[in-house]
């Protein structure tokens, strides 16, 4: 006869999650300071379509600055704000709800009678996880449903790759989250107590949210890419934005005044090396930089988040290696949702991979306890 087990304690565990003191207070927490930056962003917001509206009054201009500093405000501006907030009370909530899922039956001694029933050992590990994972979906559900109101209330309606951008940001929080609980998973399967368990959580939480983006600092990238390229006979670096241009003024005895160009004296071949070692250099240096930062789940979190708020500076500035918009250019459109998906594949991948590694850790090693 095939047992129900799964099912049955998938419910409890989520009954239990949504349930529990430190479940509701953490969420409460996250809800109130949600609640708040949505309210501060949205004025943010408004204030910043008001400026626009007066930008686009008094200027026709469409050169560089204005194609480029004045696009449109994205709503999305608001959720970046929220963004840092969900990536460390949501942390914290997905550690919360995970550290003592094991411990806790095996400091009762209610894991040795639970395990004697006719249920299977994996049933057990798999309704934990599902019953946590639903939990975690249902708070950020009501979390979803009240920023958008939020948005309605200040007349704030996004328009449809606006919603794609929000979904995305909400599925990556999400994962980001889920990480979190799946480290404090497999610390709970590890851990004899869950003080233990909690410690050992909260020591990989630091390392990844603080020591990562220390390796990613200007010191110590420095010296993982090494030294930069140095100019060839000057240290006046080149300018992307204008062209260079010598010349010299004569003014003959009629009082005609004749101008003589002179060559670039950056036009050497000397210095179109020296700009190609030195655009190899900042690649490797942000290669480095996007490796540590796939490794945290918080660092990989909000650069998704930022990359919504700005999708053609982060397109322009990491990919074409370029922030400067051609002169006369009309206003860019948004970013298309599947071009932000291809942009970001690597983010999500790692984001997607995280949890499923620990909790891969977590079956296994639960699988194989010694439970007496």
């Amino acid at each position: 006869m095939k047992s129900n087990g799964l099912i049955v304690i998938s419910k409890k565990e989520f009954r239990d999650h949504i349930k529990s003191k430190k479940f509701l207070i953490i969420f409460s927490i996250i809800m109130i300071a949600t609640i708040t930056g949505m309210v501060g962003g949205a004025v943010d917001y408004n204030k910043q379509i008001q400026n626009y509206a007066e930008q686009m009054a008094v200027s026709e201009d469409t050169s560089m600055f204005s194609s480029y500093w004045w696009t449109k405000p994205s709503v999305m501006t608001i959720f970046n704000n929220v963004g840092t907030i969900v990536a460390s009370l949501g942390a914290i909530l997905g550690i919360a709800m995970g550290f003592d899922l094991i411990t806790r039956e095996k400091e009762s001694k209610s894991l040795k009678i639970l395990l004697s029933h006719p249920i299977y050992r994996d049933e057990v590990i798999n309704g934990k996880a599902i019953g946590g994972t639903f939990a975690l979906i249902l708070a950020l559900i009501i979390t979803f449903v009240i920023s958008m109101a939020l948005l309605l209330i200040f007349s704030i309606v996004p328009d449809i790759t606006e919603v794609q951008y929000i979904l995305l940001f909400g599925i990556s929080a999400f994962l980001m989250i889920f990480s979190y609980f799946a480290i404090s998973l497999f610390m709970s399967t590890v851990a004899e107590n869950s003080g233990n368990a909690l410690i050992y959580t909260l020591i990989i939480f630091i390392v990844l949210t603080g020591l990562f983006p220390m390796l990613i600092s200007g010191s110590i990238i420095t010296v993982l890419a090494g030294d930069a390229p140095e100019p060839p006979d000057t240290l006046i670096m080149r300018s992307y934005s204008t062209a260079y241009v010598s010349a010299s003024v004569t003014v003959s005895d009629s009082g005609e005044i004749s101008e003589k160009s002179e060559s670039d004296p950056y036009d050497t071949e000397e210095w179109r090396n020296y700009e190609e070692e030195s655009m190899k250099y900042w690649q490797k240096r942000q290669a480095i930089s996007d490796f540590f930062n796939l490794l945290s789940p918080t660092n990989n979190f909000q650069y998704i988040s930022s990359y919504l708020t700005y999708p053609q500076m982060y397109k322009n500035m990491y990919i074409s290696n370029s922030i400067f918009v051609e002169d006369g250019a009309d206003e860019p459109e948004k970013t298309s949702i599947f071009d932000v998906l291809g942009d970001l594949m690597k983010n999500i991948i790692a984001l997607i991979a995280f949890p499923i590694v620990f909790f891969g850790l977590a079956y296994v090693k639960f699988m194989r306890m010694d439970v007496r």
